[in-house]
């Protein structure tokens, strides 16, 4: 439903006479009365913590030209990211596979990202919904999209290219409720 925006009748008397035209444009100009939400992102690391999440991976190998699913789940607390799961592979048993990376609130809110043995990985940018982080690995690239815009749900899309690694890895986490 569209209603029309109107200024208050006291703000158009009080002014010049060459704004009352305005107002009458403005009068006329419509606006939704059911504009949708901004959606709820996380804000900092605090909106992580203490929380986790079932993932759902599907890691496709340019080289191998081969698809590999991982089915798990990650729990977020005392400042380490934490996964365990399953590697399905095409005609091989499922592969347990862990990992874990530390990371680390920011100044501006943000989360910074470290491998087990400290070393910088890179950085979530948490003021935007879809913030992408770049990891120089020579000779390998590590591009990463974050998508926020359903959260607590949310998605990591990589793109990793190098001489012996071509793939692109999409995971989906979903927020389990304990």
């Amino acid at each position: 439903m569209w209603l029309p925006l109107r200024l208050p009748r006291a703000w158009v008397q009080a002014q010049p006479p060459g704004l009352i035209a305005l107002q009458d444009l403005l009068g006329k100009a419509m606006i939704s009365k059911s504009a949708a939400p901004l959606p709820k992102l996380p804000y900092s690391l605090d909106d992580f913590m203490g929380h986790s999440w079932g993932i759902t991976r599907q890691i496709f190998d340019h080289h191998q030209d081969t698809p590999v699913q991982f089915k798990g789940q990650c729990r977020i607390a005392d400042g380490w990211y934490h996964e365990t799961g399953q590697l399905i592979l095409a005609h091989s048993p499922a592969l347990a596979s862990s990992r874990r990376y530390r990371w680390h609130p920011d100044a501006a809110g943000g989360i910074d990202v470290f491998f087990e043995d400290d070393r910088f990985f890179h950085h979530i940018d948490l003021v935007q919904s879809s913030p992408t982080a770049h990891h120089l690995c020579p000779p390998d690239e590590y591009h990463v999209t974050y998508d926020f815009a359903h959260w607590p749900d949310w998605t990591a899309y990589w793109q990793v290219t190098g001489p012996r690694k071509s793939y692109d890895m999409r995971s989906c986490y979903r927020k389990t409720h304990r």
